[in-house]
């Protein structure tokens, strides 16, 4: 008897003191999973909980409800978590401080599920394409459908905006949506495009639909919520490649243009290239002008895309400047893209156009020919006389010898210098006299491509007006000097 007793007296303690897990188990993959530990007692104490099986572990809140029975006070704390596991991942045991004393929770092992379409009578999500064998780039239009009951009480719908890998989406402008008297219909469109080969799937959509908790009390601030997770079917494609180095599909076409075929020396010609067509146009790579005789200044791209009858496509411009000393030619633009209609790659390409630069400069390379020494036989009489000279004529032959050299050597180096000042006076002078950066350009533009140094001055001169005057000119025209120009 006396032990029976002590057993009932003890009930109490043992039922006000325990603690309980609750935790779903199974949950959808890329879900989030919350679970909850409660315990009743007057003093409660949780454990800190940061990670399970290497997730993080976030805190959701915690709520309390305190009863009385017969008199006795009794309070129960419920504390929620949430994490973000990717794998099938067990809860440990917890030890929770009740009234003093250590209690356990138990394990709870949680297998994951991947997603499958939401089967109700109130909603229903379902994704579709129009063609489902289709080669890389190629566009495919998918359709999201969402319906539900216009009966059904909501608060809000939260769209999750989908995870389109190895694809390219374009979301295509909302038109009116259908009626219907049970239901209502919201359709959202979409182009994607593949970008690799290969049985590829689109996983399925998620729309969350936040409603009112029937099971649970309405708090101070409001009612209670619950969320419920709708979502759609997956859907797989089969996507072939496209031949090697061939990176555009669809339909193709280019354009050029000049704005005249005869320039002046130091002018520029404008040339102008246009790509347009239906297709992946999003893959076309930049294009680079070589002339290896001319200096190029590409401008920045222009990309205008747009959607026309349900097929995406657009518009690519780019212009060139186009500086050269001599005649040259502006080579053909050649595009290859696979026609899906014909199967077949095809190539397009624009004409070539010859510029001609009047004035053009004419550079004369110097050649060094060795001479060979030509040795005529000459034969000749040698008739010797003997002339008698005493020491004094001998100095004075010498000195007038020496006098007699010394000025044929001046006179030949003042002839030689200037020569040379004759030879560097024009352009040199020119230089000189120039007084801003564009005069100074259009002296030296002619003579681009004549060497390096040279080069890199009128590059300078061309990309920086601030430039010393004075000094930058100093530097040309020691450059011009060492090339005898």
């Amino acid at each position: 008897m006396r032990f029976l007793f002590l057993s009932l007296l003890f009930i109490p303690i043992f039922v006000l003191g325990q603690v309980n897990i609750t935790a779903p188990k199974t949950f959808q993959k890329g879900n989030s999973v919350t679970f909850s530990i409660s315990a009743s007692g007057n003093d409660v104490v949780f454990p800190t909980i940061d990670t399970i099986d290497g997730y993080v572990v976030q805190q959701a809140g915690t709520s309390s409800q305190i009863s009385i029975i017969n008199g006795a006070r009794s309070q129960k704390l419920i504390r929620n978590y949430i994490f973000y596991p990717t794998k099938n991942t067990t809860i440990p045991s917890f030890d929770i401080k009740v009234n003093g004393n250590i209690e356990k929770t138990l394990e709870k092992t949680l297998q994951i599920q991947e997603l499958s379409k939401t089967v109700s009578n109130d909603f229903d999500l379902s994704i579709s394409l129009n063609k489902k064998d289709i080669f890389v780039g190629e566009e495919v239009l998918l359709t999201m459908t969402f319906k539900y009951r216009k009966d059904v009480q909501l608060y809000d719908l939260k769209f999750i905006e989908p995870n389109f890998d190895n694809f390219w989406s374009k979301q295509l402008k909302s038109n009116q949506q259908p009626e219907d008297n049970i239901y209502v219909i919201q359709k959202i469109k979409y182009l994607v495009f593949p970008q690799k080969s290969g049985d590829l799937v689109i996983s399925p959509f998620n729309i969350i639909a936040i409603m009112p908790d029937g099971n649970a009390r309405n708090s101070f601030f409001g009612a209670s919520t619950k969320n419920k997770h709708i979502y759609s079917n997956k859907l797989k494609l089969n996507v072939k490649p496209l031949p090697s180095d061939v990176h555009l599909i669809g339909n193709f076409k280019i354009n050029t243009k000049i704005d005249k075929s005869s320039i002046k020396v130091g002018e520029a010609v404008s040339f102008q290239l246009e790509i347009s067509g239906r297709g992946n146009i999003d893959d076309l790579e930049e294009y680079s002008l070589d002339i290896p005789t001319a200096t190029i200044y590409d401008n920045e791209s222009k990309k205008d895309f747009n959607i026309q009858n349900g097929k995406y496509g657009g518009v690519y411009t780019k212009s060139y400047s186009i500086v050269a000393s001599n005649n040259f030619i502006i080579p053909p633009i050649t595009l290859k893209y696979f026609d899906k209609t014909t199967k077949s790659v095809k190539t397009v390409s624009s004409k070539a156009y010859n510029i001609k630069v009047n004035g053009a400069i004419v550079i004369k390379q110097k050649l060094e020919v060795k001479r060979k020494k030509i040795e005529d036989k000459i034969e000749s009489k040698v008739i010797t006389q003997v002339i008698k000279t005493s020491d004094h004529q001998k100095l004075i032959f010498f000195i007038i010898g020496f006098v007699t050299s010394l000025i044929f050597i001046l006179i030949y180096k003042f002839i030689k210098n200037r020569q040379n000042k004759k030879e560097d006076l024009p352009l040199i002078s020119n230089i000189k006299k120039s007084k801003t950066s564009s005069e100074l350009l259009s002296i030296i533009t002619p003579y681009i491509n004549i060497d390096k140094n040279l080069d890199k001055m009128i590059y300078s001169v061309e990309e920086n007006n601030k430039l010393e005057l004075k000094k930058i000119k100093k530097e040309i025209i020691t450059i011009l000097k060492e090339l005898k120009l």
